[in-house]
């Protein structure tokens, strides 16, 4: 009877421990995929956009378009904003009409501004009132000038960090993967390099693994960044895809002539310099030079006509 009953307590201690040990692992392989997918979710950058988590952001944003919608031309003009907005970074889907809302935004935040400090400061008259126009004016054109300067910006840094991305793709490619592999591994190794290079080549991964052409996909890289030289590289690969030439000695061939062209920017940049330090050298060091060189005489020349006269 006792060995009876210690069998079964032992079976049944085996069978709790079995089962926890099964429940337990069951949960915690389902928390490794939940956190692989939450991690690969955050890293990929998706190909539609799905809007912010902010919900203020979203509403204030949803205001700013239905602004914009007043003021958008026609569909080729608003083609052309696209493309220039996504080579400047910004994917919104509602991006154009954005656009427009905050120039029309800024035009008539400016001038009410303006109008407030002249109301607290009791000062009211018609040139307030026609530098308000003014105002309004600058503040709708200034749009299309800070949206060329934040994309020239992005097309700089894209460019500088280009040949260092062009090492990591000829490195992935002569330890053997293909092409596509290799897009997928520099794109995660590149985000310390480059955060821009780091989305595009995010969404060119993305597009392939929708089925998109690598020819139509590498297309696609080279007009959202707008960047001449990504473009020349994208054109490099295609055709050496097609002939079927090693695209390694391409890329090494475009990333030497892009240190070139990089040290040839800067030598260039160097040459301006002097130019470039006239202006402040009169206007700021050499006033000082003057003051102290000349100060302690014209001291002493003062002190000496003030005895003389005595």
């Amino acid at each position: 009877m006792t060995g009876l009953f210690w069998v079964i307590a032992t079976a049944s201690f085996a069978t709790v421990a079995f089962l926890t040990y099964g429940v337990l692992s069951y949960f915690n392989s389902r928390k490794m995929v939940r956190d692989r997918f939450k991690k690969v979710s955050t890293d990929m950058m998706p190909l539609v956009y799905r809007g912010e988590d902010n919900g203020f952001k979203k509403q204030f944003l949803n205001w700013i378009s239905s602004l914009g919608h007043y003021a958008k031309d026609g569909k080729e003009d608003d083609s052309k904003l696209r493309q220039s907005l996504i080579q400047a970074g910004f994917r919104h889907p509602k991006g154009t009409a954005i656009y427009f809302g905050l120039r029309f935004l800024l035009a008539l935040l400016l001038p009410v501004l303006y109008l407030l400090a002249n109301v607290m400061n009791g000062v009211m008259n018609r040139g307030n009132l026609l530098f308000c126009f003014l105002l309004a004016g600058s503040g709708f054109y200034v749009g299309p000038y800070l949206l060329r300067f934040i994309t020239s910006r992005r097309q700089d840094r894209i460019d500088k960090a280009l040949p260092d991305v062009l090492d990591l793709l000829i490195v992935c490619m002569e330890s053997g993967l293909s092409l596509q592999a290799t897009l997928n591994r520099v794109s995660d190794e590149v985000k310390g390099i480059s955060m821009d290079l780091y989305k595009e080549l995010q969404l060119t991964n993305a597009e392939l693994k929708t089925g998109i052409s690598r020819e139509v996909a590498l297309k696609n890289l080279g007009e959202r960044t707008g960047v001449q030289n990504v473009k020349a590289l994208v054109g490099l690969m295609i055709q050496s895809d097609r002939m079927g030439a090693s695209i390694v000695q391409a890329l090494r061939t475009h990333a030497a002539y892009l240190r070139v062209q990089r040290s040839q920017r800067a030598e260039e940049q160097a040459g301006k310099l002097p130019v470039k330090i006239l202006f402040p050298l009169l206007l700021f060091i050499f006033p000082a030079i003057f003051v102290v060189v000349l100060g302690p005489a014209a001291v002493q020349m003062t002190k000496s006509s003030f005895l003389g006269g005595h």
